[in-house]
């Protein structure tokens, strides 16, 4: 067996029926390249939730062609077909054992996934007892090269920590808390906040900043002859050691770290002046650029899953906002990501819906669902959806909130297509994919209704649920914040849209939207409202619907009462003779309505391009570029220190 998908593949393919159901009480088929196998080989896929949408489906989709099929239906919870499906299917079961069978079950199913690769090669020279904590140990000192054992100074603790959280390893808990149990007693640690660094990339990172601007201040106060080697502090502090000034002159490169500013750098050793600003702020910008120019195009060849651009988009959203912050025109690395990203989207986003939530969200529509996984039973929550904030804008608002005490856990997840408001939005308030509010689908009208539905399913009754949309344009009042205002909310849902009206009125397309932006944080609406939030108890995410493209007009399409919605980027029509005749005449993609209703058929205007006057220049969304697709989801946490606490 060349990888542990094999596994799950060949005992899929030995079956001799053309209709499966399959119990995956592991989630190990709804993983992105075995799913791309099934149906790239002639396979129907379907996961099942409940009965009434398994029908639908199966009567829209499958029926008429059930004899021309090989079906697979799986679930992940211990379910029964209906009887007239259950008659005819092989049941099959496949779990973690089968694929891991020296490996403590337990402990596996708390890895993840993406991780498996890897432990299917380690797991084969394992030798060991099948016990959870030397199973746990192996896999921490040979998967995650964590050497657990013998790291006993800040020096080796910073090194394997930024190896870590620079390669953007999603840490499971229960190897989090290992090493918490590991390193608390070391004498090095002891007044360290070693399980908030272990755990959170964002707390390590500011945490590393604070040490960073104390050691250069400190270095810089030694006047010349005042001690006989000022050059012997760096023998003492551990970020002077090379290896881990090699880690971190990456991260201040990527912005991922702030440079110590105002410092004469010139009396200082040249191996600190990666993190100091050195030039002016153009040529610092122009460094920057440069190295995330190499980054991108990189990385460009070898994306081949979801995971790889998020990276990318993290990357060339700090690309944009370095030109846009210096005024330069953007190189056309934009749009040669773009056209790779579309190809990519056309050819791999159908198997991102099948994919779980956890332990990390891949579409918008997880969100609630990961963030109910981890709530505590008295915890209270507040989401916040900044409508039609790309990877870019979130850039300044997180330079904003962490001048204001905030620190985030950032990951990034999939809009829904099209990447409009009624789509993607009611996705996140729902928990579920368009398909299941058809009805809605071209409203938000019922998106309060759809959250107080989903928690009171989580068993959090709808009293308690407070939604609130329209934030943001007005003065800021606690008084009118509702999920502050009703003593009794457990959970918040809040939408703030005026990112996305400041992309609909860009007069100077995304420089205007910069710009505007800058100037409505600094009115301390955001900083504020987070603030009181976090005051009153809650445990507060951030989260986009959907992100903006800059694009250029085509000439508007005269259809009249033929197409059913309009957008800029996006023309969704009901009846499918008229789709199709509009997606032979136009310049379009043609998109598949994977989850989707069935009469909400999808054409997308090319990279670049819009529905408006030609030669007419906006900012918008609706289609499948990178920056209207990939949107930030962030955990915000208060900085030790910062007031806030």
């Amino acid at each position: 067996m060349s990888n542990w998908r094999d596994v799950i593949i060949r005992k899929i393919k030995k079956q001799s029926s053309t209709f499966l159901f399959i119990y995956d009480f592991d989630d190990l088929l709804n993983e992105e390249i075995i799913m791309n196998y099934l149906v790239n080989n002639g396979y129907f896929v379907l996961r099942y939730d409940e009965s009434i949408a398994f029908r639908h489906i199966y009567e829209q989709k499958i029926r008429d062609k059930e004899k021309e099929l090989k079906l697979i239906v799986f679930a992940n919870d211990d379910i029964s077909l209906p009887y007239e499906f259950d008659k005819k299917a092989l049941k099959i079961k496949i779990d973690i054992q089968t694929i891991f069978p020296k490996f403590s079950a337990n402990i596996i199913r708390k890895m993840n996934k993406e991780d498996f690769d890897d432990l299917f090669t380690v797991h084969q020279p394992y030798n060991g007892k099948q016990s959870d904590q030397e199973t746990l140990a192996y896999i921490i000192k040979y998967h995650y090269k964590i050497p657990y054992e013998i790291i006993d100074s800040e020096t080796g603790l910073y090194k394997i920590l930024l190896s870590v959280h620079y390669q953007k390893k999603d840490i499971p808990e229960v190897v989090r808390q290992f090493l918490y149990e590991k390193w608390k007693n070391v004498h090095a640690f002891m007044k360290l906040p070693i399980n908030e660094m272990i755990s959170s990339p964002g707390f390590f990172y500011h945490y590393l900043e604070d040490k960073w601007n104390d050691f250069v201040m400190k270095f810089s106060s030694y006047e010349s002859g005042q001690i006989n080697d000022p050059l012997a502090i760096e023998y003492h502090n551990p970020l002077a050691d090379s290896d881990v000034r090699r880690m971190m002159n990456d991260l201040f490169l990527d912005g991922t770290l702030k440079k110590v500013k105002g410092i004469d750098h010139t009396s200082l050793p040249d191996w600190m002046w990666p993190g100091i600003e050195t030039k002016e702020p153009r040529e610092e910008q122009e460094e920057k650029l440069n190295y995330l120019y190499d980054e991108i195009t990189d990385k460009l060849p070898h994306a081949k899953g979801y995971k790889d651009w998020i990276t990318i988009m993290e990357y060339l959203a700090e690309y944009k906002y370095s030109t846009i912050s210096i005024g330069k025109e953007q190189h056309e690395l934009v749009r040669e990501v773009n056209l790779v990203f579309q190809s990519w989207m056309e050819d791999h986003y159908h198997s991102l819906t099948s994919l779980p939530p956890y332990p990390k969200p891949k579409l918008v529509h997880h969100i609630p669902h990961v963030i109910n996984n981890s709530k505590h039973n008295a915890e209270k929550i507040a989401l916040i959806v900044l409508d039609g904030m790309s990877y870019f804008e979130w850039l300044s608002v997180r330079s904003y909130l962490k001048d204001n005490g905030f620190s985030f856990d950032e990951n990034g997840v999939f809009a829904w297509v099209p990447t409009l408001t009624s789509v993607s939005r009611q996705a996140i308030f729902s928990g579920k994919v368009p398909l299941t509010f058809a009805k809605s689908i071209f409203s938000t009208a019922s998106e309060e209704k759809l959250w107080k539905a989903f928690w009171e399913e989580q068993g959090v009754l709808k009293q308690y649920v407070t939604y609130q949309k329209g934030l943001g344009t007005e003065t800021y009042d606690k008084a009118k914040i509702k999920g502050l205002s009703r003593k009794a909310t457990k959970v918040f849902g809040a939408v703030v849209d005026v990112i996305d009206q400041f992309s609909h009125h860009a007069v100077l397309g995304e420089k205007s939207v910069f710009s505007q932006l800058q100037l409505w944080l600094e009115s301390n609406y955001l900083k504020n409202l987070l603030t009181d939030l976090y005051r009153a108890g809650f445990t507060i995410y951030i989260i986009s619907d959907h992100g903006n493209t800059k694009a250029t007009g085509i000439g508007r399409i005269s259809e009249g009462v033929l197409v059913d919605q309009k957008g800029e980027r996006v023309r969704v029509y009901r009846d499918r003779t008229i789709y199709d005749d509009s997606a032979n005449q136009l310049p379009v993609i043609k998109w598949s309505n994977i989850g989707l209703p069935d009469d909400y058929r999808v054409l997308i205007a090319q990279y670049g391009q819009a529905f408006v006057p030609k030669g007419q220049d906006v900012v918008t969304h609706g289609g499948i570029s990178i920056e209207e697709v990939i949107v930030p989801f962030v955990k915000v946490e208060a900085i030790k220190g910062s007031g806030l606490k």
